[in-house]
């Protein structure tokens, strides 16, 4: 009866293992090979491109695709840069079309075995609450609890 407690507690606590390192690390370069912003406020737009990598990062279906270049097309609109913010989504989703895709940039990057385009679950979103409030001092709480909101509107 031991043996069995035992194998049953060692099978519990690797799936539970497994499910923890499902979630990569985040990590940003912000607006990829892209100036973050103007030569007066050379990080104007800087935020928009960090939130549009954590949309990259956790992915979600085709729709949050779209969603998520729309959103940095808006926000650096907002910021003032309407011609920068048409030329920056333009490029996002032509890159959402070629079929070379680096592994950092492709959309739903963060998980290590999940299907690219499938609407995130609640779970996920826990998952990737937990990994986003357990690091990251240069994400602040503010852009983490929005983050997550957006993806929380998604479930309903």
């Amino acid at each position: 009866m031991i043996k069995i407690l035992l194998s049953i507690n060692i099978i519990l606590c690797s799936c539970s293992i497994w499910a923890q390192t499902d979630l990569r690390k985040f990590n940003t370069d912000y607006c990829t090979n892209y100036p973050e912003g103007t030569p007066s406020q050379p990080e104007l737009w800087k935020n928009c491109c960090l939130v549009h990598d954590m949309f990259m990062w956790v992915g979600g279906n085709t729709q949050d695709r779209y969603d998520s270049d729309r959103y940095l097309l808006h926000c650096i609109e907002n910021k003032g840069a309407p011609k920068i913010a048409r030329l920056m989504y333009t490029a996002v989703r032509a890159g959402s079309y070629s079929p070379i895709k680096y592994p950092s940039k492709k959309w739903s990057n963060g998980w290590t075995a999940r299907p690219d385009f499938q609407a995130l679950s609640a779970s996920e979103i826990d998952l990737i609450e937990a990994e986003l409030f357990s690091d990251y001092p240069y994400i602040t709480h503010a852009i983490k609890e929005d983050f997550l909101h957006l993806l929380r509107v998604r479930l309903e």
